[in-house]
């Protein structure tokens, strides 16, 4: 790893971190780094696509969920793949890994080219039955869904048996906070994901569209928004491994891992108390 993060040496300053952060990914596994880097370059062209084309669904722009979801599944590419890094070499590049790799890779694809195709030709991706090809793409999807967060709760219960936490205890922590991260968040994510499926959409109360939605990520104002919860849960994800980085620098090894339980604790209570509130039809942050 350390002959990929001196890769970045000799770029211009503003250059180097992204692209050593980008050499330990594409060493933890070079599929889901590149993928994941191609999703990122992607939202350039949608966000002009978003600025130019007025067709809309749900009373927003017809390019924002798949604006969102490269943002999204990019992020999870990279962060996952940085985080193989901390696997052994046998067991990064054998046979479970290379699978779960394939899995991961797969389903992101597959589900970001359909939400980007629907979006191209003005059509729902997600909940739309109106033909026999949408209604058979959509259970697909949930598969595919469903498939990739499990893949990934899986490489983090493979970095919290085999990680390689060396001689340092921060490092000893990061395995921990990375492990933990992909676990929970997978599993999180794909319980709110079917309670999303299950309800038939993201809507609890309220008005069933995006207008006049929370800034940035578009929550519904007048009712339960599901997407709360699978948002928080997910996302645990990147936030448990740098909460690791934080704590091992700041505490002593037996505070900060007991620190790092604490906030993964909370982040599982906070996502199933925004479940329960938006399956009690409670916005996040009412509109005035």
């Amino acid at each position: 790893m350390s002959d990929m993060i001196m890769a970045g040496q000799g770029a211009p300053p503003a250059m180097a971190w992204p692209r050593r952060l980008m050499a330990t990914a594409a060493d933890g596994n070079a599929g889901l780094a590149w993928l994941g880097l191609f999703m990122v370059l992607a939202m350039l062209p949608t966000a002009l696509a978003a600025l130019v084309d007025t067709r809309q669904i749900d009373s927003i722009a017809i390019w924002i969920k798949p604006l969102k979801f490269q943002a999204s599944v990019g992020l999870h590419l990279l962060s996952t793949a940085w985080m193989a890094c901390l696997l052994p070499l046998a067991v990064r590049h054998g046979r479970r890994m290379r699978g779960l790799a394939g899995i991961i890779i797969a389903t992101a694809l597959f589900e970001v080219a359909w939400i980007a195709f629907q979006a191209a030709r003005g059509r729902a991706s997600h909940f739309n039955a109106d033909s026999a090809l949408e209604a058979v793409m959509f259970t697909a999807m949930g598969v595919g869904a469903l498939a990739l967060v499990a893949a990934s709760a899986v490489v983090g219960l493979l970095i919290l048996r085999h990680g390689d936490g060396g001689h340092s205890d921060g490092r000893r922590l990061l395995v921990t906070g990375a492990g933990l991260g992909l676990l929970l968040g997978g599993v999180l994510a794909g319980i709110t994901g079917m309670a999303i499926a299950g309800n038939g959409g993201h809507w609890v109360g309220g008005m069933a569209d995006d207008a006049g939605g929370l800034p940035v990520f578009g929550w519904s104002r007048s009712g339960g928004d599901l997407r709360v919860a699978h948002f928080i849960g997910l996302h645990l994800t990147q936030a448990l491994p740098l909460a690791a980085l934080v704590l091992g620098r700041l505490l002593s090894p037996r505070p900060a891992r007991a620190v790092l339980y604490g906030v993964a604790a909370l982040g599982v209570l906070a996502t199933v108390l925004a479940l329960i509130q938006a399956q009690a039809g409670l916005p996040l942050w009412p509109a005035g």
